[in-house]
């Protein structure tokens, strides 16, 4: 991220995260993990199910940033510590790249807990999970 003079910067801390939706079947993407494409349907959630959750997230202050079998949601590390009782970690990596003048910053999250949960909203989410930056392509260096 370059401001306007070239000097390098931190990115604001976001945090990304997917959100796990109750399966209409009771089926879960959590526990039984990634089915091949075409067997996407036992793991969906209702219609009514995605449309509530995507109001209660944003009522709470996340912004939804993608739907699809799972919601992609992102909002300040405190507001995910707050709701979901747990501790976020904000990490910045500077990655280097040997065809570029100038590194850029990449933020690694972590929780004190895998999958987090919303108080009250258990009926319609089964769980939330940070989303993990992509690994650099090799021949890139990171530095903490």
């Amino acid at each position: 991220m370059q401001p306007p003079g070239g000097q390098n910067r931190s990115p604001s801390k976001v945090v990304m995260a997917s959100v796990y939706l109750r399966a209409r079947t009771g089926r879960s993407l959590l526990q039984e993990g990634k089915p091949p494409p075409r067997e996407l349907q036992p793991f969906l959630a209702t219609p009514e199910t995605v449309q509530k959750a995507v109001s209660e997230l944003r009522q709470r202050g996340f912004n939804i940033e993608a739907q699809g079998v799972t919601l992609s949601i992102s909002g300040p590390p405190e507001l995910f510590e707050r709701l979901c009782g747990v501790k976020i970690t904000v990490e910045e990596i500077t990655i280097r790249d040997s065809k570029s003048t100038h590194p850029w910053i990449q933020l690694v999250c972590r929780s004190s807990r895998r999958v987090m949960n919303i108080k009250g909203l258990e009926d319609l989410i089964e769980g939330i999970v940070l989303m993990t930056p992509g690994v650099p392509f090799k021949g890139h260096k990171s530095e903490i």
